[in-house]
Order: C-alpha cells, then structure tokens, then sequence
C-alpha cells in the first residue's frame, strides 16, 4: 500500500436513522437534513425516462456520455470536446488528481472546505496548502499568495461547502488575472443552481478569457440525482483528451444518463425548486440568532457554535438529522415544517 493512505481514512457516512434511534432513544420519524440533497427529488420527467429504458440494463452505457453532453454543450455553448463525465464530481476530482499530480507537487485550496480536494492530493503523495477561511468564505488573496512554481492545482468551492459562502464575480476575475496561466483553477460550482445573488462569477464567461479556468458541475444537489452519480468538468480540450486517459470507459451508466437528460431539459422544474429553496433559507436569516450564521447562498445553512454535539442532539430531538463539525453544525434545509421544527431549536438555542 501506499504510505500516504496511512493517513486518510475511508468515507464514514453517519449513523442512519435507525441507527440514532436507537443510540439517542427516540420514536417518531427522524428526516435526513445532513448531507445538502434535494428533498423534493428530481423532476417528474425523471422518472418517467427512467421507465423507458429499463429494459437497456444488459447493455454497457455509451462512453462519454454523448445525450447529456450534447444538451449541455447547446445549452451552455460549450464545445462538447471540452465536457468530462465522472460518477458524481467525486470521481472527477480523483480523475484531475491522479491525472496531474505527482509526488512532492502541490495543491492549495481553503481549510474547511470539500475534503475531497485534500484526500486525492495525499493519494498521488501531493503536499497539501490550506489557507484559513475570512469570515466563512475563501481567503482568494491568500490563496494567491501561496502558488509557486511548485503549484499544480488551486481548487476553489464556490458557493463553499460546508459553509454556503460566495465570492463575487469580480473578485475571481481579479484572481484569476494574477494566477500563472499554466496553473489550473478548478472551481467546483457544485450549488451554483441554488445561487440567487446578482453578483456571483459567471465562470463560462471567465473561461472565455482565462484558458486555466476549470469548472465543475454536478446533477446531485438541486437536480436532485445524488443517487445515480454524475458531474462533469468543463476544461479546454487538451486537459479533456488527457482525463479520458484516466476515466474508466463506462463510468457513468445509462439510466444516469437518461435521467440527468430528463433533468437538465426540465429548467422549470430547476427554477422551481431554486425558488422554494431560497424561501425556505431566507426564514433562517429573519431569526435574531441569525448572526451566528454564515450567509448562505446554498440550500443549507451553517451555524457557528462552540458547542455543535449539544446543538445537533437538539435538532435530533425534534427529528432532523443534521452534520455537526467542530466549530458548528450544517443544516440542510428541508420541507417547510421541518424547517420550522429546527428554527424554533435555534431560537432558544445558548450559543
């Protein structure tokens, strides 16, 4: 085995509801508010293009996914050459690592963000820089301020996971005007059809200007298709051509396939679902305990404590299961009564 894996460990997903029901003896129906899914599923389409091809199960997919590639490239106007499918955005990230990285390379990304850019890294025995959070969000000056020549990949998460943060769309282009050409951006837009703010980045447009900027895009959060893994990269052509190298040939199956089609063709179902997202957030930040809340322009909400595990069994008391970090808990917001059961938690809350 490598020796650099003797300091990762293994995915843990939390305890299931069963689980905590038993651990914290509770009755009644505890809802799953930890991990940013969209409780109100896909589009019905969906479901419904599912359906219709239920009976090409004994065939290997097409590779490069060829049907959502298409769409996606007519309707972001992006040469489909320049599109890469992975089994979620976590195969992506592995595929751009393994890819790119070599032992003694460097990576430079934020603390307390998505963990997959730092687990890939120590993978191919790459050093990891880590620059602290301002204010929740990422610290782009200091970032900057880290790449050398020894810098390979900077990986930004924007809105950031887990604290539902944002910078502007000015503030990546003055970035991206001083970082090294040769020095790929990777910018993970996992939440983007969440946003509702005027001005976050339009990163298509930045693409056109800046060759090192790589975008990442994901079917599992508003979409609604975390179970059946698909994301893509959009990157020039050249860094396409070596990724396909790394990509297992069928990575992505056909019914994911058909149903990220189904639901990237459905956009009013997307618009709908945004709407009912950022209603249901904005009730968080009306609370007065809302200052100790990070802005979120995700569909969860962070919440700084210095004493998470007494917040998280609260929130657990009333039925939701939440994802407690050290300096505070994540809350994926829900339907609407369950949103309310944890809002009156935090009103009483002592932080």
């Amino acid at each position: 085995m490598k020796k650099q894996i003797e300091q990762l460990s293994a995915y843990e997903p939390g305890l299931s509801p069963r689980a905590l029901k038993e651990s914290y003896g509770i009755e009644g129906e505890l809802h799953k508010l930890a991990s940013n899914e969209n409780l109100y599923g896909p589009s019905p389409k969906v479901n419904e293009a599912i359906q219709a091809h239920l009976d090409e199960l004994q065939y290997y997919p097409e590779t490069g996914s060829p049907l959502i590639k298409e769409a996606i490239s007519k309707q972001l106007n992006v040469d489909p050459a320049r599109i890469l499918f992975g089994a979620g955005l976590d195969e992506v990230i592995l595929m751009i690592s393994r890819a790119v990285l070599t032992p003694g390379d460097n990576i430079v990304t934020s603390e307390m963000t998505f963990g997959q850019y730092y687990h890939n890294a120590i993978v191919e025995a790459a050093n990891v820089v880590q620059v602290p959070l301002q204010n929740g969000g990422f610290d782009l000056e200091g970032i900057l301020s880290e790449i050398d020549e020894d810098t390979k990949l900077v990986w930004l998460c924007n809105p950031n996971n887990p604290t539902g943060t944002y910078f502007t769309h000015e503030a990546l282009s003055n970035f991206l005007d001083h970082v090294p050409s040769h020095v790929p951006v990777i910018i993970d837009e996992a939440y983007v059809e969440f946003v509702t703010a005027d001005d976050f980045p339009d990163t298509l447009a930045l693409q056109q200007q800046h060759a090192n900027a790589f975008l990442l895009r994901t079917f599992s959060k508003a979409y609604g298709l975390a179970g059946m893994r698909i994301g893509y990269v959009i990157a020039p052509k050249e860094a396409i051509e070596k990724y396909n190298i790394i990509r297992p040939p069928f990575n992505v199956g056909r019914l994911s396939e058909y149903a990220a089609l189904a639901a990237f063709e459905d956009q009013a179902y997307l618009s709908s679902i945004r709407t009912r997202n950022a209603e249901e957030r904005e009730k968080f930040f009306e609370l007065a305990q809302s200052n100790h809340f990070y802005p979120s322009q995700t569909n969860f909400v962070f919440v700084k404590t210095d004493k998470p595990q007494v917040l998280y069994e609260a929130l657990l008391k009333v039925g939701c299961i939440t994802r407690a970090f050290p300096n505070g808990v994540r809350i994926t917001i829900g339907f609407p009564e369950q949103n309310a059961a944890m809002r009156e938690v935090l009103e009483t809350f002592e932080f």
